[in-house]
């Protein structure tokens, strides 16, 4: 086993006695943040995974998250997993400056992306943020985690490209406004910036921080979804050899059976592209990481909500209830399928930076 398939063991051992379904079940009634678990995960040290040594992190490369977010997704965790993890990493050079990126990877207080680029096709309806003059204005309607965040990590446009620039959501200016979120582990609000002076800002051509951002983000979520649709096939098989029709496990029945197998394959596949995937980072340039997470991220996208579907229908009407786990990782696979592009957005891509090769 790899130094990176043991983090994601050693996560998913913890989690299997510490998160099991009845306390899943609790904290995904708290709407999407629960204090009190973040601290936890942060107090074993998994948000500074990929954290220089010398701030205190593990120093693990990037694509060793990739296994620990499979992790995730598998048992459906609750909170901020993915900003207080790859952010601290990234950003790494800016902590004397911004002491709320130490404190996301020691306490579990959440660092909030405010990134317009989430989406392409619903980029007008998102909103957008511009840089003048080292003051920030606009308005973002959805921010994973905003309305807990001691810190803000905002990506905006400037004259000559994009920039990542870090504010205080208690700074002057700044307007966080809790929004509904169908997710059931994650909390939304909607942030509005009116000439906020922006503390920290990256130099003007950090384009390829913002997009190493977002395609790690891409990845991640891949990953995470890769393991929702793992646990969505593990409970299904569960059930169908348990619930009983006719006398028989409904899984003795050969329609139920190619259904599964089905299922099976395409979680299989899902992850071995994945893992595939993050093992070609590892040396890829920007422009490779690019259509590497757009690949990765656009097959999840398909591949975690068909499988999750299916899993509620081999559920019967018992799946479609809020008491059955099935339910919420379909909900949690909606809601991460167009997070960072789905596959339309993200197959569109890959077509024109093929194209543009030729």
């Amino acid at each position: 086993m790899s130094d990176d398939e043991e983090y994601g063991s050693a996560v998913d051992e913890y989690l299997s006695r510490a998160y099991d379904g009845d306390r899943r079940r609790a904290v995904l009634t708290t709407g999407g943040w629960n204090a009190g678990l973040a601290a936890e995960l942060a107090g074993l040290g998994w948000h500074g995974l990929a954290v220089p040594e010398q701030h205190g992190g593990l120093g693990a490369p990037l694509p060793a998250l990739g296994p620990v977010f499979m992790a995730l997704g598998r048992h459906l965790v609750v909170g901020p997993t993915l900003e207080n993890t790859l952010l601290p990493a990234v950003l790494h050079e800016h902590w004397e400056s911004a002491p709320a990126l130490a404190a996301a990877v020691e306490t579990g207080v959440p660092v909030a992306l405010v990134d317009p680029g989430v989406t392409d096709d619903w980029a007008a309806d998102i909103g957008s943020v511009t840089l003048r003059e080292q003051r920030l204005s606009g308005t973002v309607e959805a921010v994973r985690f905003a309305g807990q965040a001691s810190l803000l990590v905002v990506v905006a446009a400037t004259d000559d490209g994009e920039v990542v620039c870090l504010v205080d959501p208690a700074a002057a200016g700044v307007r966080v406004e809790d929004v509904d979120s169908s997710d059931p582990a994650t909390a939304f609000a909607r942030v509005t910036l009116g000439d906020v002076r922006a503390s920290v800002t990256t130099p003007a051509d950090s384009g390829e921080l913002v997009a190493g951002i977002r395609s790690w983000a891409r990845l991640l979520i891949a990953c995470e979804l890769s393991g929702l649709a793992g646990h969505a096939v593990d409970r299904t098989v569960t059930h169908i050899g348990q619930r009983e029709q006719f006398g028989r496990p409904i899984g003795s029945f050969q329609a139920i059976k190619h259904i599964a197998a089905d299922m099976y394959a395409q979680a299989t596949s899902l992850r071995n592209l994945c893992t595939a995937a993050l093992s070609d980072a590892v040396e890829a340039s920007a422009a490779e990481l690019e259509v590497l997470a757009w690949t990765a991220k656009a097959h999840a996208a398909d591949v975690a909500v068909r499988v999750c579907e299916d899993a509620v229908q081999l559920h019967g009407g018992m799946g479609f209830t809020t008491e059955t786990d099935v339910s919420a990782y379909y909900l949690r696979t909606l809601a991460l399928r167009s997070w960072y592009g789905d596959a339309t957005e993200l197959r569109r891509r890959i077509g024109a930076a093929v194209l543009n090769r030729v």
